[in-house]
């Protein structure tokens, strides 16, 4: 191993040492405000309580339904959960082509829209794999930034980035337009590699709380960035409680 190789792992076992202690704090910490649901998370800067929402894309390559689930765990908690659950599947059904991809975090609301993040990712490829980050949002009416950055809690350490943007300012009272820029990149640490990445482009008009537009998926595999590009149509809709 490289020099350069040594210090990427020193540095990963200390992050993953701090994560892990994250991790327990984030626990311990639930089970306090479990206990005491009113003792935190009321007063200014706590998040709303955005709709789930649901995509489906149908592109040339393949079909690919998103899920993204973003909930407080009580009015004005500073707990919330997040996930992201995305699936592939093949006109052909070639297995090899089939994917899925999900990470459930819990967020603990530091300050603004800053967030500690712990949980676990769940692929078609590596499985189940506990995990921790920070999670960074933004939201309004017209904007929506969420980042994303994490690290897997195992011996390979695999690095990951989510970002997503949105934008999507009203045209009349019922017609609005949406656009997203949507990107992920995993790298493996073991064997210093780029593991998977994409970035996901829509745009489209919303009508009350749907929306429907043109899309474009790009894909990226291994450490040869195999890559696949698939273009089509989207129906997306934000369900509310």
């Amino acid at each position: 191993m490289t020099f350069a190789g040594r210090s990427i792992t020193i540095a990963l076992s200390m992050i993953k040492t701090i994560a892990c202690s994250l991790l327990a704090g984030l626990l311990a910490s639930f089970t306090t405000v479990s206990a005491q649901p009113s003792a935190i998370g009321s007063g200014p800067g706590a998040p709303p309580n955005p709709p789930v929402s649901v995509e489906t894309f149908a592109g040339n390559k393949y079909l690919n339904f998103q899920m993204i689930v973003t909930k407080p765990f009580a009015p004005g908690s500073r707990f919330s959960f997040f996930n992201v659950t995305n699936f592939n599947g093949s006109y052909q059904n070639e297995g090899r082509k089939n994917e899925f991809l999900t990470q459930a975090l819990v967020n603990y609301r530091v300050a603004g829209g800053l967030s500690l993040a712990a949980g676990a990712t769940l692929n078609y490829m590596t499985g189940f794999r506990p995990t921790a980050g920070l999670q960074y949002t933004v939201a309004n009416r017209e904007w929506l930034l969420v980042l994303l950055p994490r690290i897997d809690l195992r011996d390979d350490n695999n690095l990951e980035g989510f970002a997503l943007l949105e934008y999507k300012p009203r045209l009349s009272e019922t017609l609005g337009l949406y656009s997203r820029l949507q990107g992920l990149y995993n790298y493996n640490t073991r064997q210093e590699f780029h593991d998977r990445s994409y970035l996901y482009a829509r745009l489209g008009l919303t009508y009350r709380h749907y929306a429907f537009g043109v899309g474009a998926n790009f894909d990226q595999y291994g450490p040869f960035r195999v890559a696949t590009s698939s273009f089509g149509a989207f129906v997306r809709a934000e369900l509310f409680n």
